[in-house]
């Protein structure tokens, strides 16, 4: 009867254990947004990826957004930078974005053409007569209208644009100082058929190629060159490889900074409001790092060993205009004519 009575108690307490355990239910999955996490004062983590390095311009920018996110939310929210291509290149970053494993990345405006393609309006060789014309456009109504309306087509929001300074030929053969000097060159470019067709028109060949791989196609003559802006030729250790900068300023592209429209207003309205914010002091604060440090990327350059020279642009001009009409379908003359009257 004792030993009946021992068992019977130990049965009762195992049911009554599992009945407890049961009873705290274990947490439930959080929504996109986090609202639940941000509630219980769980910390919002938040992903973000480039390709350039930690010194680069860019790269020291996303590092701003981190600071002043953290200071707008009081610490609920952690901005996680991923610089130098940890993330993947632009296609899986902006792929992440997506599929919501990466929360912010930065990409050239034409890196998103799959999607839009009126958007390699921002790859028209010599679309912009200069940085301030580039601004007057992606500062008004026609840079709003891509980073809220053209973008929300595929559920991204544009938050931030970047100065991305021109892109300049560089190479391991010889000084560009006419477009002559392009016939034969095979040139890393973006992978974006805009910026084969201009090297197409200049007489070069454009071959895409991630960012990563650059270095090491121009040690091993796999490539003669790139193009890109002095800050991605100094950070990124091309001019060891390619000694030969030549000021072609042939494509200014300002980059974007992207979310998930969807998971940016699915986060508590405070939050959403302190992102915002944050990335317009993060959009001043890179321009005004880029405009500092360019010069002073020259400067080092020049005593690195780099040698940068001037160039005629008049046939770069002239072969151009193929580029344009071949686009002007794609893009759309009255976007075309309302960028020309920013001027």
């Amino acid at each position: 009867m004792k030993k009946f009575l021992v068992i019977a108690i130990s049965l009762i307490l195992i049911v009554m254990s599992v009945a407890g355990c049961s009873s705290s239910s274990a947490p439930e999955s959080k929504s996109p947004g986090q609202e639940e996490a941000s509630a219980s004062g769980e910390k919002i983590i938040l992903k973000l990826g480039d390709t350039q390095a930690d010194d680069h311009p860019h790269g020291m920018s996303h590092y701003y957004f981190a600071e002043r996110v953290a200071e707008l939310t009081n610490g609920r929210v952690e901005v996680q930078v991923f610089n130098n291509s940890a993330l993947g290149n632009h296609r899986d970053m902006i792929e992440g974005i997506k599929l919501g494993t990466v929360h912010v990345t930065k990409c050239m405006a034409t890196d998103l053409s799959a999607y839009f393609p009126e958007i390699q309006l921002f790859g028209l060789p010599y679309m912009f007569s200069d940085r301030a014309h580039m601004f007057r456009v992606i500062d008004g109504e026609i840079g709003d209208y891509f980073a809220n309306e053209v973008l929300a087509r595929e559920d991204f929001i544009g938050i931030a644009w970047f100065d991305a300074g021109s892109r300049c030929v560089y190479n391991a053969k010889r000084p560009i100082n006419s477009v002559e000097d392009m016939k034969g060159l095979l040139l890393r470019v973006p992978e974006n058929p805009i910026y084969m067709s201009a090297m197409d028109a200049f007489g070069a060949t454009g071959t895409p190629m991630p960012m990563g791989d650059i270095y090491t196609a121009l040690q091993t003559g796999v490539i003669d060159g790139a193009e890109n802006a002095p800050a991605v030729y100094s950070a990124m250790k091309h001019f060891e490889a390619a000694p030969y900068f030549s000021h072609t300023d042939h494509i200014m592209t300002p980059d974007i900074i992207i979310m998930k429209k969807s998971y940016l207003e699915s986060l508590p309205e405070d939050i959403q409001e302190a992102i915002l914010t944050a990335a317009k002091d993060y959009q001043e604060y890179e321009r005004e790092l880029w405009l500092k440090s360019e010069n002073e990327y020259v400067e080092q350059l020049k005593k690195d060993g780099a040698k940068f020279n001037e160039v005629d642009k008049s046939g770069f001009l002239k072969a151009s205009e193929s580029v344009w009409a071949d686009y002007v379908d794609v893009i759309g003359q009255d976007l075309i004519d309302k960028v020309q009257a920013l001027k």
